[in-house]
């Protein structure tokens, strides 16, 4: 059975159909995935940590010093205007809707959802599609990860703002490898598959948290919340990639997504702001929505982005796929 060659014939399958194939026993089954032990860590944060943290490492033994401008370049240019984007956003519908939101999505999810994304997704997509300075740029995306920029943007920061440190050990990983391969050409050598082993545990690990039932207790609010994060960051982050940085477009895709941890967010904010406290359990479960259909159709439209207007590994993911 050439189970890899039907794999690979799936938009990033690799990552893909391990997530999904995790989400469906975590909403049907989630025992299975809990028994304890080794697999229990697995798909806990400790495991997403380790996964991530190798494959930073991998990703510097890649890289050459020169390729580190352009990582900081696009990194920051996605990071800040999709900011910009999604508190500008933010900011008109609390004006003319209140917390409320508009077509049954409150104001809160929307908030937390448009100034996020998913670092771990993007960077799982871009190992296929991009290049190393795609990849180079993943702690960039730090800043827009978590609930720092959303606290920020309803003037909350103080002791609630990520620390400096938590930065420096997302770049520990990569500075380190960085210099094993500048020491010794052999270690880029020896890790340049390094990413593609990791890569399918790494989206069994992010499927393994999200329930697909949301879907439907969110009803049309998690949906609507989505299509938002598209029709909103979507234009944005294809001006930065395709007038700004002259790409081709799929990197830029590869941000319009609603990253897992943003369902923590909710519940940080209510507790700051005393606004927002009815609103939080309702923006959870439309941000736990917007997280599954980001999961399953960014990796599908980051596919035809790439495909039409060309990325890095073009001949290495679609010539493969037309020979197969």
């Amino acid at each position: 059975m050439d189970l890899l060659k039907r794999v690979n014939k799936i938009p990033a399958g690799t990552m893909l159909v391990p997530l999904f194939t995790a989400a469906v026993l975590n909403t049907f089954c989630p025992s299975i995935l809990r028994i304890g032990s080794y697999s229990q860590s697995l798909i806990s944060n400790d495991g997403i940590n380790v996964m991530m943290f190798l494959t930073l490492l991998f990703t510097g033994t890649q890289i050459k010093i020169k390729d580190i401008p352009e990582a900081l370049k696009r990194g920051g240019s996605h990071v800040f205007f999709k900011y910009l984007a999604g508190a500008l956003a933010y900011f008109i519908i609390l004006k003319f809707f209140g917390y409320n939101g508009i077509f049954g999505t409150c104001t809160l999810a929307i908030l937390c959802a448009l100034t996020n994304n998913n670092s771990s997704l993007y960077m799982g997509l871009v190992q296929n599609y991009g290049d190393h300075a795609d990849l180079a740029a993943r702690p960039i995306f730090n800043f827009n990860s978590g609930p720092m920029l959303t606290l920020l943007t309803i003037g909350v920061s103080g002791g609630n703002a990520v620390s400096w440190e938590e930065y420096v050990t997302v770049l520990i990983p990569l500075l380190i490898g960085i210099i094993l391969s500048a020491i010794d050409e052999k270690i880029k050598t020896a890790t340049k598959n390094g990413i593609t082993l990791i890569l399918p545990v790494m989206g069994f690990i992010l499927g393994s948290g999200i329930d697909l039932s949301k879907i439907i207790v969110s009803g049309f609010g998690g949906v609507f919340l989505f299509i938002l994060v598209l029709i909103i960051t979507g234009p944005v982050a294809l001006f930065v990639d395709r007038i700004l940085l002259k790409r081709p477009g799929y990197g830029g895709m590869a941000t319009v997504s609603v990253a897992g941890n943003t369902i923590a967010v909710p519940a940080m904010i209510g507790q700051f702001v005393p606004a927002f406290r009815d609103y939080v359990n309702l923006a959870t479960v439309q941000i736990s929505c917007a997280v599954v259909l980001s999961s399953i159709i960014c990796p599908l439209i980051v596919h035809w982005f790439a495909k039409h207007f060309g990325c890095p590994k073009y001949k290495e993911v679609f010539q493969k796929i037309e020979i197969s």
